[in-house]
């Protein structure tokens, strides 16, 4: 039976899409943002050894565009499973019980994602209005410290949309899996590293 078979995996595969494209998206800019931090920093090397001329503030500017790269990224490695899990009980589960089980650990992480959320955002409020700002050259804060909360609340769409994914296949496991990361087993992803190694 496919995913397309029932109107709820219809709805999720299109939700899915849709979350997959704002979550690629950010990834994205998490991605140019290394590499833009990659080319700062050979500038910096280049300018303080060279011309003994090293950029003004730029361990400030390091700070703060580092939480754009720890945070941007989350929702799509989520996404892909890419998370360090502990599957010492999980991989011996099958079917209903394995998707039960798969549930469970979606709502734990959805309650502590939907609690940090809020405070992330307080704290954002707090800089904005005090005008927090780096000591060297004054750089203000509170754009990186947003990136926590909105980076956090397009995590827990996509959980709350996995929970949707789990739900489906805990009431009818024959299906196939939508909006849920593709479960694989330890010799599977060594072979998959092994191949993305050879090319």
């Amino acid at each position: 039976m496919g995913p397309h078979d029932d109107a709820f995996g219809r709805g999720l595969s299109h939700a899915d899409r849709w979350l997959g494209t704002l979550e690629n998206g950010l990834n994205l800019c998490a991605g140019a943002l290394i590499f833009a931090l990659m080319l700062f920093g050979v500038a910096q090397i280049v300018l303080r050894t060279v011309f003994d001329a090293p950029i003004f503030g730029y361990i400030d500017i390091v700070e703060v565009a580092m939480v754009g790269f720890a945070v941007l990224s989350i929702a799509f490695v989520q996404r892909v499973g890419g998370h360090v899990r502990m599957e010492l009980l999980i991989s011996r589960l099958h079917g209903r019980a394995l998707w039960l089980a798969e549930a469970a650990g979606a709502v734990a992480a959805g309650f502590i994602v939907a609690v940090l959320i809020p405070y992330s955002y307080a704290h954002f409020g707090r800089a904005f209005e005090f005008g927090d700002s780096t000591i060297d050259i004054e750089l203000a804060t509170w754009p990186a410290k947003l990136v926590v909360p909105v980076a956090l609340t397009v995590l827990l769409l996509r959980i709350v949309l996995q929970l949707a994914g789990y739900w489906r296949l805990v009431l009818h496991p024959e299906r196939e899996p939508v909006a849920v990361p593709a479960i694989k087993d330890a010799a599977a992803q060594a072979q998959e590293q092994i191949s993305l190694a050879a090319e």
